[in-house]
């Protein structure tokens, strides 16, 4: 895939939901050539997934207006990938020189995580169970997502990304999207974070670290009254936040001890199965269309496609 050549390129990175985007965003950021937004989710462009009008584009550029000019500026709001080309298409009108950045996880353990997520963020209470969950999310249709709020009953849809992935193929082609899978940023951290950076055009040499950052585990709570008040305060704070990413680190360790405990849902292999036969159709769709981009298949696709050559 061709690598950066203009004056300034703006980078996104566009989706999806729990796998590693927080990570990756932060990680980048360190190059002293890449310019992050002052909070990680713009959200900009998402009015647009629901139908809605664009705010000014000068509303945009205030999210980098603090910091200096450099040549990458980068964002990342995982929603818009489920926006498709309602999304894409004034994305590449209004960035200079757009880079878009995909990252994907296997889609179980992806929907897994989200509705554990959805939890920790208090949008659900604490004893929902997965398959309630998933019942009531399957009782939606395609117009009650176009209501923001129906965001949060994105588990199984989320993971369906041959529905959303032909879009943005078609608006900046495989020269101008990298797919980042997820279980390879965490096993080679250090080498994809640097196959990233070249391919925006950052020297490697000039990141401090090609370690990962740790950012956004889902981590669950002891105390809900306490659990509300620290998410009301990251929010409120994080322009703050983001300018001091060591001082966040410690305010977030020091809250872990106090009132974290391991957020986990206890899934039962019944429904996993399920949701595994569910991602059947959509994962060869898939990797249909990874194949015609010329993206190499993480391994539980890849198993997958020889499923299907032999039937």
């Amino acid at each position: 895939m061709g690598r950066v050549s203009a004056p300034r390129t703006d980078a996104v990175i566009a989706g999806v939901n729990k796998a590693g985007t927080t990570s990756l965003f932060v990680s980048l950021s360190t190059h002293p050539d890449v310019t992050p937004s002052a909070i990680k989710e713009t959200r900009y462009f998402l009015p647009a997934r629901y139908g809605q009008p664009l705010e000014p584009f000068s509303v945009y550029e205030q999210y980098f207006a603090d910091a200096p000019e450099r040549p990458l500026r980068l964002e990342a709001t995982p929603s818009y990938f489920y926006g498709g080309s309602a999304v894409a298409e004034p994305m590449a009108a209004a960035l200079t020189n757009p880079r878009i950045i995909v990252l994907l996880r296997e889609p179980v353990s992806r929907a897994i995580s989200f509705f554990t997520y959805q939890k920790v963020r208090l949008r659900f209470p604490e004893d929902l169970a997965f398959a309630d969950y998933l019942a009531a999310a399957d009782r939606l249709r395609d117009d009650d997502y176009l209501d923001p709020e129906n965001e949060k009953y994105m588990a199984f849809r989320g993971g369906c990304y041959a529905d959303f992935l032909p879009a943005w193929l078609d608006v900046f082609g495989p020269d101008r999207l990298e797919v980042v899978w997820f279980e390879e940023l965490v096993s080679e951290q250090a080498a994809v974070v640097d196959q990233v950076a070249t391919w925006l055009g950052l020297d490697t040499e000039r990141l401090p670290t090609t370690a990962l950052s740790s950012e956004n585990r889902t981590t669950g709570f002891k105390n809900k009254s306490f659990q509300n008040f620290a998410l009301k305060a990251n929010d409120r704070l994080e322009r703050v936040l983001r300018r001091h990413p060591e001082a966040k680190r410690k305010l977030r360790a020091r809250y872990y001890k106090v009132n974290g405990r391991a957020a986990r849902d206890d899934i039962p292999d019944a429904v996993r199965s399920e949701l595994a036969e569910r991602y059947r159709e959509p994962n060869a769709r898939l990797v249909a269309q990874l194949d015609a981009a010329g993206v190499a298949l993480p391994a539980w696709l890849t198993g997958q496609a020889r499923s299907a050559e032999l039937t």
